[in-house]
């Protein structure tokens, strides 16, 4: 979700939109980003798993970066995609979240838990609980956060959010082969290494891949230390 200045790397990489020529037409840019934007959240809720195709910021234009941070709150229901996902948005369509068909059983009661996220979030109110990073050839392609939130209404919802990368491998083939690796089974241990993130201790666990092409992958996934 984009909330402030110091989450403008979790924004949407690799995404160019030509120079919109009115208020209407930045509007339909915006919406056509929707085409491309594919994967990234989870959201579980009470077990149950939400996949999001993105929760995530796009940046149009330099005045955009003005309004992260300030604009705190509505979220709206646009329809659906031509997959049958459904697309929600912030009142500048600076924010956009899709969820599949099946994820989704109310419309209204998913928007305002949107909202409410948004909210605790401006506020500070959630809890760091699992950090993925994906390396490969030695950069960083993708870096996850798992975070808690709990709803008024006591519900727990656990998000994954983007957290950086460079997304380089996102629609190709060598992306589905690595997914499809990653699900036949754990990959070579390479053992375990520490980190702090957002002040507190992480134990990770790293596991090592290679793609048909060579590519090295490392999979790291990183647990609080205090929780273990």
């Amino acid at each position: 979700m984009s909330k402030n200045i110091e989450n403008i790397d979790r924004y949407l990489k690799g995404v160019v939109l030509p120079e919109y020529e009115s208020h209407q037409h930045r509007q339909q840019l915006r919406r056509e980003v929707l085409k491309e934007i594919e994967r990234r959240q989870t959201m579980s809720v009470k077990g149950r798993s939400w996949k999001y195709a993105a929760v995530i910021a796009v940046v149009i234009s330099a005045g955009a970066l003005a309004v992260v941070g300030v604009n705190i709150g509505r979220y709206y229901y646009f329809g659906k995609n031509d997959d049958g996902a459904h697309i929600f948005h912030s009142e500048d369509w600076e924010t956009v979240v899709t969820l599949d068909d099946n994820e989704v059983t109310d419309v209204e009661q998913t928007r305002q838990d949107l909202e409410e996220i948004e909210l605790l979030y401006q506020q500070g109110k959630r809890e760091l609980l699992q950090v993925e990073k994906m390396m490969t050839d030695g950069t960083l392609e993708i870096r996850t956060h798992v975070y808690k939130y709990k709803l008024s209404d006591g519900r727990i919802i656990d998000m994954r959010e983007g957290a950086g990368g460079e997304h380089s491998l996102a629609g190709t083939t060598l992306w589905e082969e690595w997914r499809q690796l990653k699900k036949a089974g754990p990959g070579e241990d390479l053992g375990k290494y520490e980190e702090t993130v957002e002040g507190r201790a992480f134990s990770f666990k790293r596991e090592r891949y290679f793609l048909s092409d060579g590519t090295e992958v490392v999979w790291s996934v990183g647990l609080p230390k205090d929780d273990q």
